[in-house]
């Protein structure tokens, strides 16, 4: 009797051990993997997984009258034409507060924001990556219809990590804007579908090929001054977010800048090659500031400035330069030229 209760009692014991050990050892030896480990493994997961996002909040403007904007936040400061007869409804002036609005047949098709005040709902400014992550995934590819037709998008590595994409349910997607010296967030691009494919920044990588047809878009001289306008307007706003000296403008400079800009009317391939080579740009400013260090900005086809400064920004740039104290922007339906001087 006492050798079967000995069996039963030894019996049930390894029963026991049997079934706790692997559970004990697991548990001390089984480590969740580093959070940053855990989000930037995406390798296996479904990036477009959860997309598009429901609409929280300033794609929500997206599709809407520019007056369900002003009625919540007042008139703007300037409205100026943009090409192809659009407006850009621009509200604000510094780093907290600006932003400005592409208005089409009183419908709003963009918002571009640099103000870090301004609360535009589960992205903001100021973001790290990892903030951006914690929210979900980043995804590389893309498709939305405009019209009737369906077209796909594909982003590089480099677009990915510092002009990634999120859609929304609304037909609209945010460009978030990353700052790769700081790496946060310095400015957010609301757009629509079709707003975003007139861009062409991202590669369309569906058969069907998307056909801006912005060389067809009237130009005027209207809005050429407001391309100026801007300009000045968003490099004061970047600067300003990276604690550098405002700019001031030039006389100097200025003259300089319209004499090297060819007339509208005397412009073909020839002429704007010669006349705004780097050579002669280099040349005007070795005249106008001598024993100075001076720099510029050149860029050719600029539809809208908020484009310009997205293939800017991607270049080593020199419009964060510390020496910088004075500038002159001049610009025409063709060409854009900033002059930068210590």
């Amino acid at each position: 009797m006492k050798f079967s209760i000995k069996v039963v009692s030894l019996f049930i014991l390894f029963t026991f051990i049997a079934y706790a050990l692997p559970l004990y050892v697991d548990k001390g030896e089984r480590t969740a993997p580093p959070a940053s480990v855990a989000r930037n493994d995406q390798s296996s997961i479904d990036e477009n997984k959860g997309y598009p996002l429901p609409v929280t909040g300033y794609e929500s403007y997206i599709g809407q009258p520019i007056s369900a904007y002003t009625a919540k936040h007042g008139e703007p400061i300037r409205v100026g034409k943009a090409y192809g007869g659009a407006d850009w409804w621009v509200f604000g002036t510094n780093a907290a507060d600006y932003i400005q609005i592409g208005v089409k047949d009183g419908v709003i098709r963009s918002l571009y924001i640099l103000g870090s005040r301004i609360e535009t709902g589960m992205y903001t400014i100021g973001m790290t990556q990892e903030n951006v992550l914690e929210e979900g995934y980043l995804a590389r590819d893309f498709q939305l219809t405009v019209g009737d037709t369906l077209y796909e998008l594909a982003l590089s590595k480099k677009q990915k990590k510092l002009t990634p994409l999120i859609q929304f349910e609304n037909d609209s997607f945010v460009m978030l804007l990353f700052d790769e010296v700081t790496e946060t967030v310095h400015g957010m691009y609301f757009l629509s579908n079709e707003a975003l494919l007139d861009l062409e920044y991202y590669s369309v990588v569906s058969e069907e090929s998307y056909e801006s047809e912005r060389d067809d878009r009237e130009r005027s001289v209207a809005a050429d001054e407001e391309n100026i306008q801007q300009i000045k307007s968003i490099l004061s706003v970047l600067r300003e977010r990276r604690g550098l000296a405002m700019l001031q403008e030039s006389e100097e400079l200025s003259m300089a800048a319209g004499e090297l800009m060819p007339s509208g009317t005397g412009i073909n391939d020839f002429t704007a090659a010669f006349t705004l080579s780097d050579q002669r740009i280099e040349k005007k400013l070795a005249e106008v500031a001598p024993d100075v260090r001076t720099a510029f900005v050149f860029a050719d086809d600029c539809y809208s400035v908020p484009s310009l400064f997205l293939k800017l920004l991607q270049q080593d740039t020199v419009i964060f330069a510390d020496y910088l104290t004075r500038y002159a922007v001049t610009g025409n339906e063709h060409y854009q030229l900033i002059l930068l001087g210590e």
